[in-house]
């Protein structure tokens, strides 16, 4: 089977690795993605649904790829588990599989119609104990069995012809769901990116009162160690030098629910998968996704600060600073723990780098409560805020306050202020980190220089977060790891000095981890 597809991911780190998920299984019935200029047989849209304007976004992408008529459209993702009816509706869409469908056996269905012409395909019975994208809930499998679904190329006759099974020409490398809600299942490598994702944990029941994902992934699931020991592996002979691990609430890994008043060991089984990763043999850098104050324990600081792979960076989302808000958003956690979690992180590590969410416009949010999230985060220096507008989720409790909602102009002015606390707390951030020495994987050239031998500006993320741009004499190339030493820093960007290659292990000087 030969043909081209075109595969668009919107929204977070796991969508993201599923889409590789997705890639894999493309190219394993022989597609190959779409060059510049041209058209494609099937358009893949994996989509997102974690508010009003994702959805938006959602609607908008499906429409672009439309190629009247000429392209299979197929929607998948959390957008497709939460809007399925409205976009079904959408002009092209050919179909929309949601996180309960067996997106392997319906992409089989679907090429076979497509991509092969008029010769009689036989597509077998599936049997029900598949493999998904994304399984969230539903009933549990405990293993993967496929009967044979026969493909012939085209114009191949059907009684002359070689024909092969599914078996065969498909990989398993889906999400399965086993009878201890295990997740299992990998991905080869995480292709187009210097930095892989590495998923190891799914789904959320705490319901924060603004986010919707617990309606769609509720399911707490996790892959066991040995199996995610074994992807990063995979992910390391693929060349990829750092892998940042993720998972809907990764804090949850390892237990059956993300609430945490239901968990029934304090020791947090995230330190376990951790120093586990962490001692697989070349692996360079290693950087977890987002952490509550509950997750950070001594014994994950205990991990992290024992292990020359693990960056002194930390993704702790805030999302407000007014311990009313919190309250109201249903998060696990006081402004003054998460206070007691930076100053334990800060003690942990020699000049950390920590980064942040912040919802601003939160329905009640009086003018005190936004500027007890900017006192936060002055406190901490956050090296980087991702701030974003409250948008209401229809679904959640917090879309149904509308009598609380903040008028836009007072949202607009909020941003504003958040993103110049944002400015001084980076800059001030990295100052710090002036003529000291930083690994950095080389993402991007500043220029056309790319990877020809020309002398240019490269650039790329450091150990500690922060994007670093240095003058190459065209020696280094894209996925190089390389030490730079930090000796300007402007408003907007953070310069350095070329050192030398990266050889062996590394890592500043660190402090005594709190127990």
């Amino acid at each position: 089977m030969s043909g081209k597809y075109l595969l668009t991911t919107l929204g977070c780190k796991v969508n993201q690795y599923e889409s590789q998920q997705l890639r894999e299984i493309l190219e394993s019935f022989g597609l190959r993605h779409v060059k510049p200029g041209e058209a494609a047989d099937v358009a893949i849209v994996n989509t997102c649904a974690v508010t009003e304007a994702a959805i938006s976004k959602n609607h908008q992408t499906i429409r672009r790829a439309a190629n009247g008529g000429r392209t299979a459209i197929v929607v998948v993702g959390c957008g497709a588990t939460a809007d399925a009816q409205r976009l079904k509706a959408l002009d092209g869409v050919t179909a929309v599989w949601g996180h309960e469908s067996d997106v392997r056996s319906e992409l089989g269905k679907l090429l076979a119609q497509r991509l092969v012409t008029s010769t009689p395909v036989s597509v077998n019975e599936i049997s029900n104990d598949h493999a998904v994208v994304g399984r969230s809930s539903g009933a549990r499998r405990d293993e993967v069995r496929m009967k044979p679904v026969e493909f012939r190329h085209p114009g191949e006759a059907s009684a002359g012809g070689h024909s092969f099974t599914s078996e065969e020409i498909v990989p398993v490398s889906l999400p399965v769901v086993k009878s201890d809600d295990t997740l299992i299942g990998r991905i080869e490598s995480f292709h187009g990116h210097q930095r892989a994702f590495l998923k190891v944990q799914d789904g959320c029941d705490a319901f924060c009162t603004y986010c919707i994902i617990p309606q769609l992934r509720p399911t707490p699931r996790f892959k066991p160690i040995e199996s995610a020991v074994e992807e990063a592996r995979t992910l390391v002979l693929a060349e990829h030098k750092e892998i940042i691990l993720t998972g809907i609430f990764l804090g949850a890994y390892g237990r059956r629910t993300a609430v945490r008043k239901r968990f029934t060991t304090r020791r947090s089984p995230l330190s376990a998968l951790v120093k586990a990763i962490a001692e697989v043999d070349g692996l360079q850098r290693l950087r977890l996704s987002s952490l509550e104050p509950g997750d950070v324990d001594g014994s994950l600081l205990e991990v992290l600060t024992a292990y020359p792979c693990c960056v002194p960076h930390l993704h702790l989302p805030l999302q407000s600073g007014s311990e009313r808000i919190l309250r109201r958003m249903n998060r696990q956690y006081t402004r003054d723990a998460y206070l007691d979690m930076i100053e334990r992180v800060r003690r942990a590590f020699d000049r950390p780098a920590i980064s942040t969410d912040v919802i601003v416009g939160f329905p009640g949010e009086t003018d005190d409560d936004f500027e007890a999230s900017v006192e936060v985060a002055r406190h901490a220096e956050f090296c980087k805020i991702h701030a974003f507008r409250f948008s209401a989720r229809d679904g959640t409790a917090a879309a149904r306050w509308r009598s609380e909602f903040i008028s836009p102009a007072v949202v607009r002015e909020r941003m504003r202020r958040l993103a110049e606390v944002e400015r001084e707390c980076s800059l001030a951030y990295r100052r710090q980190l002036l003529r000291m020495t930083e690994r950095v994987i080389v993402e991007r050239s500043d220029d056309r220089s790319g990877d020809s031998g020309v002398a240019g500006i490269r650039h790329g993320r450091a150990d500690r977060y922060i994007d670093v741009h240095f003058d190459s004499d065209g020696s280094i190339r894209t996925g190089d790891l390389v030490d730079v030493r930090i000796d300007r820093i402007t408003p907007t960007r953070t310069h350095g000095t070329y050192v030398s290659p990266c050889v062996g292990d590394y890592r500043l000087p660190v402090l005594a981890h709190s127990a």
